[in-house]
C-alpha cells in the first residue's frame, strides 16, 4: 500500500499519524482476526482497516476525514471493507451486538480531551457482541516525541478505568512499540 497522495494530506490534528506505521502489528491483527465484523473507529486513512480486510476480516471503517475515506475506498476494491463518514461524538446507527471487534487506534486520548470518551465507550460496549474484543492502541505516558504532548497521554490505569466504567474488562496493556501500548478489553459473555 502506498501512502495517500500529497493532495490527500491528513488533517493536522486527529488522523495525522497511523500507529500502523510504527508498532508491532501482529498482536493487534491477531486480536481482531476472524471477527464477524470489526469497527475501525477513527480509522484515519484506513491502514488497519485494509490490513484486516486483506486477511479476510470484514471491516466497517469510520472517520470524519472525507478525503482519507475516499482514498480508502479506492484501495479497498473487492475487499470486505466499507467506509463510513461519521463523527464519533454522535451515536452510530448500528444494532446492539453487531460488532465482533472494535479498534480505537490513537483515538482515545482525543476523546478524553473533548469529553466524549465515556459516551463512545458506552456505545462500543453496546455494539460489541458478548465476548468480543475492543483493541485500544494508545501512547504510553512517556515523554514525546513521537506523539502528543505528555499532558494528554493516558496512563494504563486511566484507560482501564474508562473501560471498566463502560462494563468492559481487561488486563494491563502490552507494549507494541517503545512508547505505544495495546489494551485488549472484552465485553463479558
Amino acid at each position: 500500500m502506498q501512502p495517500p497522495e500529497a493532495s490527500l494530506a491528513p488533517p493536522s490534528g486527529p488522523g495525522k499519524h497511523s500507529s500502523y506505521d510504527f508498532v508491532d502489528r501482529a498482536p493487534v491483527l491477531a486480536a481482531l482476526a476472524g471477527a464477524r465484523c470489526v469497527l475501525d473507529l477513527g480509522c484515519g486513512r484506513g491502514d488497519w482497516s485494509l490490513a484486516l480486510a486483506r486477511a479476510g476480516t470484514p471491516v466497517l471503517a469510520v472517520d470524519r476525514w472525507r478525503e482519507g475515506l475516499r482514498w480508502l475506498r479506492q484501495q479497498a476494491g473487492g475487499l470486505p471493507l466499507w467506509a463510513c463518514e461519521a463523527d464519533l461524538g454522535a451515536p452510530l446507527p448500528l444494532a446492539d451486538g453487531a460488532a465482533g471487534g472494535v479498534l480505537l487506534s490513537l483515538v482515545l486520548h482525543h476523546l478524553v480531551a473533548s469529553g466524549k470518551a465515556q459516551d463512545l465507550l458506552a456505545q462500543i460496549a453496546r455494539l460489541l457482541a458478548p465476548g468480543a474484543v475492543l483493541a485500544i492502541i494508545e501512547f504510553l505516558p512517556v515523554p514525546p516525541p513521537p506523539g502528543p504532548p505528555l499532558a494528554v497521554r493516558l496512563t494504563p490505569a486511566q484507560v482501564l478505568g474508562l473501560a471498566s466504567e463502560a462494563g468492559l474488562t481487561g488486563a494491563p496493556p502490552q507494549s507494541i512499540a517503545g512508547h505505544v501500548a495495546l489494551y485488549l478489553l472484552r465485553k463479558p459473555a
